[in-house]
């Protein structure tokens, strides 16, 4: 899907390619295949991963036109154009803004807890990467069938998942997670200045995020403290 992004018609090229085999089943005529594949390549861009959603609509939606049905071209693009937009908008929200950090902070609050020593800390991105791929995973396939079977009145699926409850939830939890997390590692047994070490480096952190200083930068600067922990402890 993004292999082949472009910046004038960004995943047009992707979407095609996972509807071409449903295209080429449809028309085997090849003139009238070659206006399906003509059709598919306009403008589109969603999120990778409701874009399943998508496919299993417009597959659907080919198949009623192909065999003679009400459905009208205009009326396909229509549709992806429109649900194209609305998905790509709830899936920034839903997996890159809550379930990717979400899950994240899971994988890194479990090895911070129930490990006293980092030699365990590589199970971290494995705990991460599973718990972030099982929502990945059961979204694109269940996308798919569900968006073939109910075409666009899948909309109503995105009530049933309460997405904005969902990305609150995931904020609020998050939050909680982080304070447990400062409240185990104060308490163990930490030296004194340990802990007016860690103290001061987490209010500090959070100081620079409310200055708006980037990621990349506070990540380069977590970096750099650890060096110097490492050298003085």
């Amino acid at each position: 899907m993004q292999a082949v992004w472009n910046f004038e018609r960004m995943q047009n090229l992707g979407f095609l390619y996972m509807l071409a085999p449903v295209l080429n089943k449809l028309y085997p005529e090849k003139e009238k295949r070659i206006q399906s594949y003509k059709r598919h390549l306009e403008f589109f861009n969603t999120h990778p991963y409701f874009a399943n959603v998508l496919v299993g609509i417009v597959a659907r939606l080919e198949e009623e036109m192909a065999k003679g049905g009400e459905v009208k071209p205009e009326e396909i693009s229509a549709v992806k154009m429109s649900m194209g937009g609305a998905f790509g908008g709830i899936g920034d929200s839903l997996f890159w803004g809550a379930w990717r950090p979400f899950t994240a902070l899971v994988a890194c609050v479990l090895v911070i807890i129930y490990l006293k020593k980092w030699e365990g800390a590589w199970l971290a991105p494995l705990i991460f990467l599973f718990l972030y791929n099982f929502l990945h995973f059961h979204t694109r396939i269940k996308g798919v069938l569900e968006g073939y079977e109910k075409k666009t009145k899948v909309v109503r699926l995105l009530e049933k998942m309460h997405y904005l409850r969902t990305i609150w939830s995931s904020h609020l939890i998050g939050l909680a997670l982080v304070l447990l997390t400062i409240v185990v590692l104060l308490f163990r047994d930490w030296r004194a200045i340990e802990r007016l070490y860690f103290l001061a480096f987490f209010l500090s952190v959070v100081l620079l995020n409310r200055w708006r200083i980037s990621s990349a930068k506070l990540l380069y600067l977590l970096i750099g403290i650890s060096c110097v922990g490492a050298y003085i402890f």
